[in-house]
């Protein structure tokens, strides 16, 4: 499950941090080389604002925040549904930092839900890099996701990626790997 969270660039990170600042990471993410740091920033619209925005690294070549529809209606906003990454015509606002704040024109989107693998784990269970699929979580509460893109990377590693609204509405516990992962072709 993937909170709200924020990928910086270099120069917006130092923007916001201060020069020459670098990410303090807390925690290893499902995929290598991939952290949770300890920074966090407030992201402002016209009608809301959330704080303390979790920033994932290391940095990347644009600035983006990945957010659940739950975050979206707070804010008043409507971004597209999108992979990480895929910014164009998406919304803007504003990032708040200890020593700074920007403006960002595009690059809120709502996390579409997602499968990373590596080349060798996706041939393993027979998965083609942006192929869709379908995966069936749990058992008493069984949901089936549909349309999931496949995303192969040799720095990949095998994860299902959903938003916490997903997550919560179909991983009772809150804990991954509940029930038994049926994917469709």
């Amino acid at each position: 499950m993937s909170a709200r969270h924020c990928h910086l660039s270099a120069k917006d990170l130092e923007k916001l941090f201060g020069h020459g600042y670098k990410l303090k990471p807390v925690k290893e993410l499902s995929q290598p080389g991939q952290f949770a740091a300890k920074e966090t920033i407030t992201l402002k619209t016209k009608d809301g604002q959330i704080d303390n925005i979790r920033i994932l690294g290391p940095v990347r070549n644009k600035t983006q925040v990945e957010l659940s529809m739950t975050d979206t209606r707070k804010l008043k906003i409507q971004p597209p549904i999108r992979l990480s990454g895929d910014l164009a015509d998406s919304v803007g606002g504003t990032l708040v930092g200890p020593k700074g704040e920007i403006k960002i024109k595009d690059g809120i989107i709502i996390a579409q839900r997602h499968i990373h693998a590596s080349p060798a784990e996706a041939k393993n269970i027979g998965l083609k890099n942006n192929q869709k699929v379908s995966v069936k979580i749990g058992d008493d509460r069984a949901v089936t996701f549909h349309n999931i893109p496949v995303r192969v990377d040799k720095d990949f590693s095998l994860a299902m990626h959903v938003d916490t609204d997903e997550g919560n509405a179909s991983l009772p516990s809150g804990v991954c790997g509940v029930g038994e992962l049926i994917l469709k072709k």
